[in-house]
């Protein structure tokens, strides 16, 4: 029989005495077994666990709210993404020839896509209201930096690669489907203050039309203000076939630059010692 001491310390565990396992391997032993399983196996012992022992549920709840309490806390600024997105495509490579710029092209426009979903990723229902309104801003200025950086050739491959690449527009709707309806109202309702977030997205709703990129951004502006689109309907024919004709000029351009090569390979041949 067991000695009252050792009934009142069962009855003392706070995660449940009904469940307590007394013939159980020290906690430090059971956490180095756990690391050799997967993440999933892990997860399916915690779910069966959780669906056969109340106190595990509740546990298991109990340190979801801390996170999302965390998450709430804590406002993350994205803004240092925006400059590496600008840098990139501006700046780290411009000392390259042409053919080397666009080898190295498609893996910046991948790594633009990769660093919006990483964003977006990071502004979902439970983050602070600001880490939202972060996130959309600073998309914003990615989409501008892609809208005005077709100078060289890596800043050309990046705009072409978002004539129909909507991850922008993707990253943006999952942002403000996790935002609340008055942080939708006051994003649409501030036109003036310096954060002004509505006049700008109006801007690079401009800039995308103007470069036929970013295919689907008036969605944006329509969650914003459903009587948006009333104004100035979207016509994706036109869309299309402003792409195709920006597409058929490179190609011409291409061409003549090709021609002008062959003409003065002799003149350049002549040159060199």
């Amino acid at each position: 029989m067991a000695s009252p001491q050792s009934a009142k310390r069962a009855r003392s565990n706070t995660i449940g005495d009904a469940h307590l396992n007394t013939s159980a391997p020290p906690a430090e032993e059971i956490s180095h077994q756990i690391q050799h399983l997967n993440r999933q196996t892990v997860t399916d012992i915690l779910t069966q666990a959780a669906q056969i022992h109340p106190d595990v549920m509740s546990m298991v709840e109990d340190a979801i709210r801390i996170i999302r309490e965390k998450e709430r806390n804590r406002v993350i600024n994205f803004d240092h993404y925006s400059s590496s997105v600008w840098k990139s495509i501006n700046i780290t490579y411009r000392s390259m020839r042409g053919g080397a710029q666009y080898d190295v092209s498609f893996e910046v426009a991948q790594d633009v896509v990769d660093t919006i979903k990483s964003i977006a990723k990071q502004c979902g229902p439970f983050t602070n209201p600001q880490t939202r309104f972060n996130g959309l801003s600073v998309l914003r200025k990615i989409g501008k930096t892609i809208a005005l950086s077709s100078n060289d050739t890596v800043g050309h491959e990046v705009q072409k690669r978002f004539q129909w690449d909507a991850s922008l527009v993707e990253g943006m709707l999952e942002i403000l489907d996790s935002m609340t309806a008055d942080e939708i109202l006051e994003i649409r309702e501030d036109e003036a203050s310096p954060d002004s977030l509505w006049p700008k997205l109006q801007e690079l709703e401009e800039l995308a039309n103007d470069y036929c990129i970013h295919p689907g951004l008036e969605a944006v502006l329509g969650r914003l203000d459903p009587d948006h689109r009333d104004e100035e309907e979207w016509d994706e024919e036109e869309h299309e076939e402003a792409y195709e004709e920006a597409y058929e000029d490179e190609e011409n351009e291409d061409e003549g630059e090709e021609g002008e090569g062959e003409e003065n390979e002799d003149d350049i041949h002549q040159a060199q010692p």
